[in-house]
């Protein structure tokens, strides 16, 4: 390294530059203090020649012994011209003759004259120099019979203080070469261990961190010695301990079955596993990215752009290939790094096609079974109804009998009516909804009414204040049937004998959100993660609930989400249940 580079150096010219400044500022202040003394010893010698020409003066004039205090103090240091002038402003004697006799009429000589003390003036002369110019009054007792005045330049004062400033300035020059060299020395003996310092610091950052600095002063350069050997020694156990995690890594990476695929936000891929290569078919054919792993073979629903390009933190996605066999990879994109620092996307999936076919089976048998199941039932309770209309033929015990047969029935066509809307919307991705700027409060309401609650179950809703929301543009049936599904639930589900039902509709920025809240006995935190999923319901022992197919949840989770929007819930035991749904403003 260039040494004029260095710490060292730059430290020793900062360190000359801030010495040499001081001094030179210290200098400057010793040269103004001997100028400031030389005026006050020129004002001490204007009052000093205004005593020595009053006895020339009074009591009787002198012209001789005037002139020669005159021609006297002409000859002291700076001194460029002397003169009297009598109590009239009359010259009597001057350092030059021509001025003798004359009255001078110029705002400094009279400023002189009025002066009852030492008056300093400054004015420039003929050259366009700075004059000074000093007078004392000559005074006998309080009588004033006379004025001295003395003059200097800025030239004369400057031979005078030739001699000082030339001292002052050796003397600088001097202490400015001692203060270079001992900042060099001291710099120096400080700076000497940070060329081994750096040399560790490089080996440390080749991986060796067994490299040590044996520097063991007690100041802070000692100080940060034993701090970078502290250091590498826990840099080498964490680095031990990375390298471990690494490779336990790689084996779940690499060992898992699930497809892995990370990619960089544009879609490059960066690492794949052997599993995805293995479900792409990509084992001999390596990509770049995943658009060209995938190519024309498979069907990405949503599109891979859309996703690329989307800000959602986990986006669900299918790739489809029907050739030369049907497979199915299902799996979510993962956008890793926040809206500011998007580092890119995790892709998970595994081979869905058992899954789906499976799936599809399942909607297509739950279909049949209900339009099947609807005529017989519809059948039923028209006869039934018919029959309970001749009550006279049957006995009171018979007509119960009949009644709880007919309340039976219309449970079972209800549940029948909800496995047929729900094998509609299984997909939300298929549901196509028959959209319409419709008020939340009105979906409300309308499920109010549909359900026909028990009396004695109070329901706390707020219609007005709803009805301020704007209006999304919805499918207003599908939307009031998931809003009924969470009333409903709030109230099934709900052992409490004064049974509470709170609705809420608000706006949160650019998303409106229903929720409805119970009173009943929570529901563990276990338990809540899987209750939107298809069939799936608590501990009868919990929650006291009565028989169905667990389908609400599923219904409202596939409503939501096919509108954009998302559901949650919020709860815990002994604290209720609050579950809701959100739905894009726009």
């Amino acid at each position: 390294m260039n040494p004029l580079r260095s710490l060292a150096a730059k430290l020793s010219l900062l360190t000359c530059l801030l010495v040499l400044g001081v001094i030179v500022l210290m200098a400057r202040q010793i040269v103004n203090g001997i100028e400031e003394g030389l005026i006050g010893e020129m004002k001490v010698r204007a009052e000093f020649f205004a005593r020595s020409s009053r006895e020339a003066i009074f009591p009787k004039l002198d012209l001789f012994s005037l002139h020669f205090h005159v021609k006297e103090m002409v000859k002291e240091k700076a001194v460029i011209y002397a003169g009297v002038l009598d109590k009239d402003g009359a010259v009597l004697s001057h350092s030059d003759p021509t001025f003798i006799g004359d009255t001078p009429t110029d705002p400094f000589s009279l400023r002189a004259l009025a002066s009852d003390g030492v008056e300093l003036q400054r004015f420039r002369g003929k050259d366009s120099g700075l004059v000074y110019d000093l007078s004392a009054p000559i005074s006998i007792g309080p009588r004033r019979v006379g004025t001295a005045r003395i003059g200097f330049n800025q030239r004369s004062l400057e031979d005078a203080l030739r001699g000082p400033k030339r001292r002052v300035t050796l003397i600088a020059a001097v202490a400015t070469l001692c203060s270079v060299l001992g900042a060099i020395l001291i710099v120096g003996w400080i700076t000497r261990p940070l060329p081994m310092l750096a040399a560790a610091a490089r080996e440390a950052g080749r991986g060796n961190f067994n490299v040590r600095v044996e520097w063991r002063s007690l100041d802070e350069i000692g100080i940060l010695a034993r701090a970078f050997n502290e250091m590498t020694v826990a840099n080498s156990l964490l680095f031990h301990g990375l390298q471990e995690e690494k490779e336990k890594l790689a084996n779940i990476f690499n060992d898992t079955r699930e497809g892995l695929v990370l990619t960089d936000p544009k879609g490059r891929l960066l690492l794949i596993n052997p599993s995805a290569l293995a479900l792409l078919g990509r084992q001999d054919k390596p990509a770049g990215t995943l658009a060209e792993a995938i190519q024309a073979d498979y069907k990405a629903k949503p599109a891979l752009e859309a996703i690329l390009a989307g800000g959602a933190r986990i986006t669900p996605f299918e790739f489809q290939r029907s050739e030369p066999k049907l497979l199915i990879l299902s799996g979510v994109a993962d956008r890793l790094g926040g809206n500011d620092a998007h580092a890119g996307f995790l892709f998970i999936f595994h081979d869905a096609t058992l899954e789906k076919r499976g799936e599809t089976l399942s909607r297509n048998f739950l279909s049949l079974v209900s339009h099947k199941l609807r005529t017989p039932l519809a059948i039923a309770l028209g006869n039934l109804e018919l029959l309970l209309g001749d009550a006279d033929n049957f006995t009171a015990v018979q007509q119960k009998m009949l009644s709880r047969i007919q309340g039976e029935d219309a449970k079972l066509a209800r549940l029948v009516e909800k496995l047929i809307t729900f094998t509609a919307v299984q997909s939300p991705e298929n549901i196509v909804l028959d959209r319409t700027q419709t008020a939340l409060s009105d979906v409300v309401d309308s499920a109010l009414r549909g359900l026909e609650l028990d009396p004695g179950v109070a329901v706390k809703w707020d219609a007005r204040t709803a009805a301020a929301i704007p209006k999304p543009r919805v499918d207003a049936f599908l939307l009031k049937e998931a809003v009924a599904n969470l009333i409903e639930n709030a109230v099934k589900f709900n052992p409490a004998a004064k049974k509470l039902v709170e609705i809420a509709v608000t706006r949160e920025n650019d998303r409106l959100k229903i929720e409805i809240k119970d009173n009943g006995p929570g529901i563990p935190g276990e338990e809540q993660p899987k209750l939107f999923r298809k069939f799936y319901q608590i501990d009868p022992d919990f929650t006291g609930q009565v028989p169905g197919f667990g389908l609400g949840l599923a219904f409202v989770k596939s409503v939501a989400e096919a509108h954009g929007g998302a559901t949650g819930l919020r709860s815990a035991p002994g604290e209720g249940s609050a579950f809701y749904l959100t739905l894009p403003l726009t």
